[in-house]
């Protein structure tokens, strides 16, 4: 119960800090973890649907461009001199978007099953605190941060997974959404649009963002009991 309310509490401090970030601060000291990983909380289709009706698993070809951009725990319009500043401190970039192919590969949908491949970008992320603050109600001020990123030039990190749905779902998506003049120009969508006219708009399946899910809440705990420590002493 009590890392629960820590937890809570670290969240409210921190978004109600986050509403006064209009000054800027001078350091951002890393507390806690480092350099370490987890997932987006978004899954992008890189395959079509399909219905795999055989005698055998289905082998699905999966590939394309995927956009996914860097995030905090405090607000979504977090400042860009916030993200330099934790830059600076662990010396990889956190660029406000990534454009990134995911390998042509194959997966396997089992049979008997519908659905499509799905990739999950993988982030890179640090923990630690704001300080030399203009505005002195920033200090201290708890901060993760998460970047996605690539191992090679061009590339995104993350994992393929199986996203199962409705035969209805998976055949009414035609063609690769990530395989699209969109996609690779950045407008990530998780809808097949007719890949002969991909800037049409003409949508043929619904919307499949499927939510990753945060793993790491147990790490996201101590997180939020950890920096709490450092910040009011408890």
């Amino acid at each position: 119960m009590k890392s629960f309310i820590s937890a809570s509490l670290l969240s409210v401090l921190a978004l109600c800090r986050q509403t006064k970030a209009a000054a800027t601060c001078g350091n951002f000291t890393i507390i806690g973890a480092n350099n370490y990983t987890k997932p987006s909380s978004m899954t992008f289709a890189v395959s079509q649907g399909v219905v795999c009706n055989g005698t055998s698993d289905c082998s699905v070809p999966v590939g394309g461009d995927v956009t996914d951009r860097r995030t905090t725990n405090l607000t979504d319009s977090t400042p860009d001199w916030a993200f330099q500043l934790i830059s600076n401190a662990t010396g990889y970039s956190f660029n406000a978007t990534l454009v990134g192919a995911v390998e042509n590969t194959t997966y396997t949908i089992h049979k008997g099953s519908s659905g499509y491949i799905g990739f999950t970008p993988t982030y890179r992320c640090t923990q630690g605190i704001l300080s030399a603050c203009e505005n002195k109600d920033l200090d201290g001020t708890p901060v993760e941060a998460c970047t996605p990123f690539g191992w090679e030039e061009g590339m995104i990190n993350g994992t393929l997974a199986a996203v199962l749905t409705s035969p209805e779902t998976a055949l009414a998506l035609v063609c690769n959404p990530a395989n699209t003049s969109l996609a690779s120009s950045g407008n990530s969508t998780n809808f097949c649009i007719n890949p002969s006219n991909s800037s049409s708009g003409s949508t043929t399946a619904p919307d499949l963002r499927a939510g990753a899910g945060l793993s790491n809440s147990v790490g996201t705990v101590l997180l939020s009991v950890s920096l709490l420590v450092a910040i009011i002493g408890i």
